[in-house]
């Protein structure tokens, strides 16, 4: 996922059940037990450092969502987030914001518009299955823009491959590090509000949400998936510190309209903020998603065109 919407997507997940309660519930089929975490390394998540006589700004790379046990603390990262004075994420619940159960009331088409329609005839088979799979009410899938179809689908592909069937199981990076500032009394800052989020995915052309709804129905490859190019081994390359390695392969077929809205442009705002961040003194961890920090767009990339360094620190 290129948003860090952790709450509203969750509200999205017990939306349709709430809304159409009244329709049949969706046919239960057992979960296999969580499928146990293997990791044979010690993690080593990239850090890079942006700083000047007295500030320090640690930039770092994180997962949205990962599957329950999964490791991916290094000491050389808890030492720079114990001696961070503030955490800085994407999105963040403010006090008096609106709550996440209203914006996903907002976010409701005015009219209904099928889910199975907005695919090619070919592909409703697909979706179809993936629907039922995901245990989200078809009504309220078409209830719903296509992104967030897109988005909901996904995170249930995850969840059941994981062997969960609630979000709140797989807690992102950024979950666990609001936890450990807020322990701490420190500031938790956000780089944009989740409506400018949202706003950013509402903005994109029809086609071009349509082409993400696809890809999250998709069969996976199968030469990709023998070359070890999969969901599981994209969290072992970004805990190994080597994220970049698989950023190519996972960008390859992702739509520009896409990239330079979810991406290229939030970056450069991103960018912006650091460069003013960094006129006042002390120690921030910047935590936000991996692909924002990877590949020739990358906020790294941006500051260095700014006259600003980034260094890699570990």
């Amino acid at each position: 996922m290129f948003l860090r919407l952790g709450t509203i997507l969750g509200a999205a997940w017990l939306a349709p059940a709430a809304l159409f309660a009244a329709q049949p519930a969706a046919k239960e089929t057992a979960k296999p037990a969580p499928t146990p975490v293997v990791q044979d390394y010690r993690p080593k998540p990239a850090l890079w450092l942006l700083s000047d006589e007295d500030t320090k700004i640690y930039l770092f790379g994180t997962i949205h969502m990962l599957p329950p046990g999964f490791k991916w603390r290094s000491p050389e990262f808890d030492k720079i987030a114990a001696d961070a004075d503030e955490l800085v994420v994407e999105t963040t619940e403010e006090p008096g914001a609106e709550d996440a159960a209203s914006m996903i009331v907002g976010l409701m088409l005015d009219e209904p518009v099928p889910v199975l329609e907005r695919v090619p005839e070919d592909k409703r088979p697909a979706l179809k299955a993936a629907i039922e799979k995901s245990g989200v009410p078809i009504e309220g899938l078409s209830m719903m823009p296509t992104w967030l179809v897109a988005m909901m689908l996904g995170i249930a592909d995850s969840l059941d491959s994981w062997g969960i069937d609630d979000p709140n199981d797989a807690p992102g990076v950024e979950d666990v590090l609001e936890l450990q500032f807020r322990a701490a009394k420190k500031p938790i800052l956000s780089v944009e509000t989740p409506a400018a989020a949202l706003d950013a995915l509402n903005a994109m052309p029809e086609p071009e949400q349509r082409e993400m709804l696809l890809d999250a129905i998709a069969a996976p490859d199968v030469d990709e998936t023998a070359e070890g190019e999969d969901e599981v081994l994209s969290n072992d390359l970004w805990a190994k510190g080597r994220f970049e390695e698989d950023y190519e392969v996972s960008m390859k077929d992702f739509p520009p309209v896409l990239f330079d809205g979810l991406v290229r442009k939030r970056n450069a705002a991103w960018t912006l903020w650091l460069a003013e961040r960094l006129k006042r003194p002390g120690t921030v961890l910047f935590a936000v998603g991996a692909a924002h920090l990877a590949g020739p767009d990358s906020v790294q990339t941006m500051l260095g065109k700014n006259g600003l360094q980034v260094k890699r620190v570990n």
